[in-house]
């Protein structure tokens, strides 16, 4: 929320372990440095891990200091490391340090098995810049080998924040955690526990409040694919409830659904005159009618925008929020890249409602606890033409926006431009995503042989909607002595060398308006596709359309099923047989899997056919067509079977081997 409120400073920390070897209480979050270390025994259920966290301790403490509130926090953890990989994930500690933060403190040490301990010297933690300008520490740990223990102690004073959320769950296990908040007890917290994490009820100690957690023995998260595992990893999300005065009158809860709408409104809405005239000189620039069509306005404000000015994570001065000086500096931060465009579609005519949304990889909007902190994507809706935009995203154009918000829930503001309410603050919408028929994935190839049968293929590959947009930001963003290696990437050719020449059109931003189809047509020799065996050929069918993955591994699927979008396949393979060959097994092309719905609709499906066509004077044609969509991209565990029935449909292709063999007289 740092970007929506220039008085709430957000917080995400990524906690640690704790001992586990004794039930922990309250008292123990405030036991810290041990002069002299005692290592840990590895409990059985942990021997077979890379490491696991003995302890994780967070603790955080709000303070009134003068004029303002800040927050103490502590991190206290001990990893106890016991392969090779468990030394290469955790023999550097990184260590993100926010603006307007002050360190009092960061120690680390390694304790060794035979009880060394080497404790890293101050000059030895480096202090880098990330490109947002935000410090980060970087500690090499000393020493580190099987059955070694990392400690890390780290105090930071930080703005109070009113919200906030701590991932408590990681890829190894946790023995045990203790969180802990406390405030004065005029501004009350509460904390809700999300995929397993408890809630906790609040208590009162000396005119303080105080909120603590222990949770022992929490598992490693695991990565599962097509799923999204901070998604469901445990973590606690806290807010500020309300702010009690001096005779407790006040119990009305802050910081609301409807606040949002209205801070969206004071901070991106409202302009001076002065920044409506220059607005206004900017539109007449881009060529935008007033009152004009709607979305020919909105495609000439988003391209004019994007294009033209820079967006930087963060600027020098005073008013770089200023709609004048942004237009005349052509550059701005994400507050200012959002208040422009809303003064833009609103002077334009262009009816919107500026909303803002979490990342569905990462947090699921839950509108019965009010936490702004996990509110960070600015999106446009239309109502009028029902359709979203991504401001702050440079690559993407309207309609499409990035695939982490797509069926997440917003909040978007209803104020009207001249700021005269007669209605609610703001309303809760569903980003939905384009359907599966907007974004292809397509390929056309046909594939020819020499008279040593070798094999040469001439491919069209043609991407729309939301894979469009990946590869035209991966264009965008490479170096024009490496396009031949993305191609060779693309299509998954052995050696760049093998593509005789290749051509890629229609890879501007601005297509994306008209969903106009990203093109790559590539002539390729692919002599890897065919084995000589005896007097026949065996011809790799599946390589041509490329790894499609595959989920046989018949383990327990713990999380649902995520995709990125709503997407679908047609591909289109003829195969000129030389003459005199035929194609032994044709049959083992046809594959067919689907899942449909309680209406019996079809959800994703796989299909793959064909047809020989027959030609005594030139040689046979085999044209394979496969077909493959997928138009819901949330499957639960209960449906991950009839995912994976489809998916494996689609690898199973991909293992087509033909064997060609000589017709006989």
């Amino acid at each position: 929320m740092k970007k929506l409120l220039a008085y709430i400073f957000l917080f995400s920390a990524a906690a640690g372990t704790v001992s586990a070897q004794k039930k922990l209480s309250r008292k123990a979050v405030y036991s810290e440095w041990e002069a002299t270390p005692a290592l840990h025994p590895v409990p059985g259920e942990y021997k077979n891990e890379p490491a696991f966290y003995v302890i994780n301790n967070v603790e955080m403490d709000y303070r009134y200091e003068g004029r303002s509130m800040n927050l103490y926090y502590t991190l206290h953890r001990i990893i106890k490391v016991l392969d090779n990989k468990g030394i290469e994930s955790y023999n550097k500690v990184i260590i993100p340090v926010s603006r307007n933060t002050r360190v009092p403190l960061i120690r680390a040490r390694t304790i060794l098995p035979n009880g060394k301990v080497y404790e890293v010297a101050k000059e030895m933690m480096k202090v880098t810049k990330d490109e947002s300008g935000r410090n980060t520490v970087v500690i090499a740990m000393e020493g580190v080998e099987r059955n070694a223990e990392i400690e890390l102690l780290v105090k930071q004073i930080r703005p109070g924040s009113m919200f906030g959320d701590i991932d408590f769950q990681y890829n190894v296990p946790v023995q045990n955690t203790v969180f802990e908040l406390s405030s004065p007890a005029d501004i009350p917290f509460e904390e809700k526990g999300y995929n397993g994490f408890p809630d906790a009820e609040s208590v009162i100690e000396n005119n303080r409040q105080h909120i603590t957690i222990t949770k022992e023995n929490i598992p490693a998260m695991r990565p599962e694919p097509h799923g999204y595992s901070n998604l469901y990893s445990m973590r606690a999300e806290y807010r500020v409830k309300n702010f009690i005065d001096k005779n407790e009158n006040d119990n009305k809860q802050i910081y609301t659904w409807d606040d949002l709408g209205k801070t969206l409104y004071n901070n991106h809405c409202k302009i001076t005159e002065k920044e409506r005239t220059a607005v206004n000189k900017y539109l007449t620039s881009l060529g935008v009618a007033g009152r004009g069509d709607e979305g020919d306005n909105i495609r000439k404000i988003e391209d004019g925008i994007k294009n033209n000015i820079v967006l930087y994570a963060y600027l020098e001065g005073d008013k770089t929020d200023d709609l004048d000086s942004i237009i005349s500096k052509r550059s701005a931060t994400e507050n200012g890249y959002i208040k422009l465009f809303a003064a833009c579609l609103t002077q334009a005519g262009v009816k919107n409602e500026l909303g803002i949304t979490t990342d569905r990889t990462e947090h699921v909007f839950d509108s019965k606890f009010v936490n702004w902190g996990n509110m960070e994507h600015y999106v446009f809706y239309f109502p009028n033409l029902k359709r979203f935009l991504a401001p702050a995203s440079i690559y993407t154009r309207y309609p499409f926006v990035p695939d982490e918000l797509l069926t997440t829930k917003g909040v978007f503001c209803t104020i009207p431009p001249d700021g005269f309410v007669t209605g609610g603050l703001c309303e809760i919408k569903t980003i939905s995503p384009l359907p599966a028929s907007e974004s292809r994935r397509n390929i056309t190839a046909k594939v020819n042989f020499s008279n040593d049968m070798n094999a040469a293929v001439d491919a069209t590959y043609s991407y729309s909607g939301y894979p469009a947009a990946e590869l035209r930001e991966e264009l965008a963003l490479l170096p024009k002595e490496k396009t031949k290696d993305w191609i060779k990437k693309l299509v998954q050719s052995e050696k760049a060398e093998d593509i005789n020449k290749y051509t890629i059109s229609n890879e501007g931003f601005e297509h994306l308006y008209s969903n106009k189809p990203l093109e790559i047509n590539a002539s390729m020799n692919t002599p890897q596709l065919v084995e000589h065996a005896g007097s026949k050929y065996l011809f790799k069918l599946g390589d041509v359309i490329g790894d499609q993955g595959e989920l046989y591994s018949e383990k327990e699927r713990v999380m649902p099923v995520d995709l990125s979008y709503p997407y679908s396949l047609n591909r289109t393979i003829t195969i000129k047989i030389p003459k005199g060959y035929k194609v032994l097994n044709p049959e083992s092309i046809r594959i067919n899997a689907d899942y449909t719905d309680k209406n019996v609709k079809p959800v994703i499906g796989f299909k793959s056919d064909y047809v020989l066509k027959t030609d005594k004077v030139n040689g046979d044609a085999l044209i394979i067509t496969v077909s493959e969509f997928y138009s819901q991209i949330h499957f639960s565990t209960q449906e991950y079977q009839q995912y994976r029935k489809v998916f494996n449909a689609a690898a199973d292709f991909n293992k087509v081997t033909l064997i060609m063999d000589k017709k006989k007289a």
